[in-house]
């Protein structure tokens, strides 16, 4: 069941660079699932009503080429399997020649709105959008927390942050991530392959730091990130594998 939207990339949408900013990329990704699911029982809508939300848990994303201001994309979802408590959504970006620009595998919970907690599968509202039981899960790279980051800033989480779940939206982690770069590096790089996982909410009010630390390869540089509070408790662990320009 794959769902496809056309969509024009926007000035604001990138950056100096004049590349798709990364928080715009899951933006639009949001903007598409949640416009396939806006007229069944799995839309927002209708989950929150139940007191349900999704939360994506985590992303694999594999960049060939950052589309541009005023160009004409193809932003497509599907949603390929679920078990117990797990669903997987696949992602495609594409130009208007069907050249892949982004591909994206991301993992999804069910999440209880008033206890903050993950619930089964609802298998039933699988059955009826079409979403088959997988006995063999997709294989996410395992992301490990580094034993010590070379830097770090403190960040508040302001209510423009929130999203229809009560926490931070998974954009905004970007936001952070990226902020601990200078300009040059920015300037002169861009995100080959991202892996994110979340794993404990990040709320209103929260002051988390965001944590970096780079090493150097021949031709690319990866970065390993964690959002972390003041416990050393981490929210969030990324690697992002950047090329130069």
């Amino acid at each position: 069941m794959k769902y496809s939207e056309k969509h024009q990339v926007e000035f604001y949408e990138c950056d100096e660079n004049e590349n798709l900013k990364l928080p715009a990329m899951i933006d639009l990704m949001m903007s598409v699932s949640e416009h396939q699911l806006s007229s069944g029982i799995a839309s927002t809508n209708v989950l929150a009503k139940k007191g349900l939300g999704w939360v994506v848990t985590q992303y694999h994303i594999e960049i060939n080429r950052l589309p541009k201001p005023n160009e004409e994309i193809i932003v497509s979802t599907e949603p390929v399997g679920y078990n117990r408590f797990l669903e997987y959504r696949n992602y495609l970006f594409s130009d208007q020649k069907g050249n892949e620009l982004i591909n994206v595998e991301s993992e999804w919970v069910l999440f209880d709105l008033q206890k903050r907690k993950l619930v089964s599968t609802d298998q039933e509202m699988m059955a009826e959008i079409g979403i088959p039981f997988l006995k063999k899960l997709p294989r996410f790279p395992r992301l490990r927390v580094q034993a010590k980051y070379d830097k770090k800033r403190q960040y508040r989480v302001c209510y423009d942050d929130l999203d229809t779940n009560h926490h931070m939206t998974n954009g905004h982690y970007f936001n952070w991530f990226i902020d601990m770069f200078d300009r040059e590096f920015l300037k002169q790089h861009v995100a080959k392959v991202i892996d994110i996982k979340f794993n404990l909410e990040v709320r209103y009010g929260d002051l988390p730091y965001s944590c970096i630390t780079t090493v150097d390869h021949e031709t690319e540089i990866k970065s390993y990130h964690a959002i972390s509070d003041q416990d050393r408790n981490d929210k969030s662990v990324c690697e992002i594998l950047w090329r130069k320009l």
